[in-house]
């Protein structure tokens, strides 16, 4: 079994935010790496814009006003498109 988490390093152990899972007594293999230091919610933020769709949109003309925009296709929401009788 291969478990990948990030812990910190307090004295001269490493603390884990959550339990691993693996029976007390259990023989491991370590690697330590130092974890960047990026703000994640920043780094999810940036992944997020990264994105190919990001602003596809963004130089289309009805796009200028995206509330009027919006607004005014939830207004035709309200329309149905077959008469009722």
């Amino acid at each position: 079994m291969t478990v990948i988490e990030r812990g910190r390093i307090k004295g001269k152990s490493i603390v884990f935010t959550k339990p691993l899972g693996f029976p007390d007594g259990t023989e491991v293999n370590v690697r330590v790496e130092a974890a960047e230091t990026t703000d994640k919610e920043e780094s999810a933020l940036d992944a997020f814009a990264n994105l190919p769709f990001f602003g596809m949109w963004a130089d289309r003309p009805e796009m200028e006003d995206g509330p009027r925009w919006v607004q005014e296709e939830r207004a035709t929401w309200q329309t149905r498109s077959t008469q009722q009788d």
